[in-house]
């Protein structure tokens, strides 16, 4: 169970997800979500990246069994991940290029960060300048 509990903490990052892309491995963790639910822990956490979600939406006896789980759940916390890896599935969910931002206001934005996350703040900063935000962030004391 510790294993599974570290992959969980590790299956949150994009070098882990890629490579469980490349490895194909994703359909081992559908075959034990059963015996260990720690495993619909980790496909959410999985499904956040594009080709896991191709992967995921391709296997339809998995699909089928989360819709009819989604319905049937009798585990509260289980109900939550089953409806965010459906939530992260949906087609109409996947494009995060279709925001719809008021252009008639500019918000000012201060990004406040932790110094671990610098390459996140980056990329956030980065995504808000390319909407047209004006953005805060002090890289110098990053």
């Amino acid at each position: 169970m510790i294993v599974f509990s570290a992959f969980l903490a590790l299956s949150k990052n994009e070098f882990i997800q890629q490579k469980t892309v490349e490895s194909k491995k994703i359909n081992l963790l559908i075959q034990i979500c059963d015996k260990y639910p720690i495993a619909f822990d980790i496909i959410w956490a999985l499904s956040f990246n594009q080709n896991i979600q191709q992967q995921l939406r391709s296997n339809l006896s998995f699909m089928t069994k989360l819709t009819h789980l989604a319905k049937e759940c009798d585990n509260e916390q289980i109900c939550k991940i089953i409806h965010g890896i459906l939530w992260n599935l949906e087609t109409n969910h996947q494009s995060h290029s279709t925001l719809n931002i008021d252009d008639s206001t500019t918000f000012d934005i201060m990004i406040s960060y932790s110094h671990k996350e610098k390459v996140l703040c980056k990329q956030i900063y980065d995504e808000l300048i390319k909407f047209g935000y004006r953005v805060w962030i002090d890289f110098d004391q990053m």
